[in-house]
């Protein structure tokens, strides 16, 4: 991190290509264009994670090469929550700077459980269900923002794994919900509201207050994976690309670029 990474586009050929176009997928823009096959990050961070494209063209036609850049890689990985716990969770060690207007939260579940249980717990020193995704029975999820609560009504799918999408946005506090892979009809929940920072990320257990006030009998049993955040919204497609730990753009966090901490009896498992 924070040190200067080079991409380099090398092409067998006779003659070479005349160009070379440096592209980064989910951005609008090209990177670079022009006869220079490397591609320079001066000071390598979170922000340059991805896909990129390099596509290199000569008189006798042209080639594409693609490349991924990920650091923290779990993809092929899960997270295993062995027994109900009342200190056992993963703490997401990303460290968010600004307040979100939008955000854009999915993951991989897999459990027997049905009492109530915590997925995702984002906690504020001011509000501890800043950002809670829980899911109180089979068949149903939650969605806090602020502290206010959204119920969506999915199929019953007992010792199947699920995977889910939430999205949120101020302006217009639509909120969006996606079951593995298919989008539920839209709902609004605190238009205007502001999330706040700094955060504690939490998987596995439902934050009471800032980083801690576990309860036992909400504490999650079983397996979490592909977990993404977003500041922005997702397409439909997206949701896909994210089932897959394929991300169309990269996330503030994720299951390619995953910084994290276990705390108590979970397991990194393949």
């Amino acid at each position: 991190m924070y040190q200067l990474l080079m991409l380099t586009c090398e092409v067998i050929g006779d003659p070479g290509p005349q160009e070379f176009l440096w592209e980064k997928k989910g951005s609008p823009v090209p990177l670079q264009k022009g006869p220079d096959s490397v591609l320079l990050l001066p000071s390598f961070n979170d922000t340059h994670l991805g896909t990129y494209i390099c596509t290199a063209t000569s008189l006798q036609g042209r080639a594409v090469a693609t490349y991924n850049l990920w650091t923290d890689d779990l993809v092929s990985s899960v997270f295993v929550f062995p027994q109900e716990s009342q200190t056992a969770h993963v703490q997401v060690t990303a460290k968010l700077k600004q307040p979100l207007d939008n955000f854009t939260v999915c993951l991989r579940s897999f459990t027997d459980l049905s009492r109530p249980y915590s997925l995702f717990s984002y906690a504020t020193k001011k509000q501890s269900n800043e950002i809670l995704l829980f899911k109180p029975r089979p068949g149903h999820y939650e969605l806090h923002v602020g502290n206010k609560p959204l119920f969506f009504t999915v199929p019953t799918s007992l010792g199947e794994s699920e995977h889910v999408c939430v999205s949120w946005e101020s302006s217009t506090g639509i909120v969006g919900f996606w079951f593995n892979g298919k989008p539920w009809p839209r709902k609004g929940l605190q238009k205007g509201y502001v999330v706040g920072v700094p955060a504690s990320i939490v998987l596995g257990q439902d934050q009471d207050s800032f980083g801690g006030d576990f309860e036992a009998k909400q504490s999650f049993v079983g397996e979490i994976s592909s977990v993404y955040m977003w500041d922005t919204g997702i397409s439909n497609s997206g949701v896909v690309s994210a089932m897959y730990d394929n991300p169309e753009q990269a996330p503030i966090f994720g299951w390619r670029n995953f910084p994290y901490k276990i705390v108590g009896e979970v397991y990194l498992k393949p």
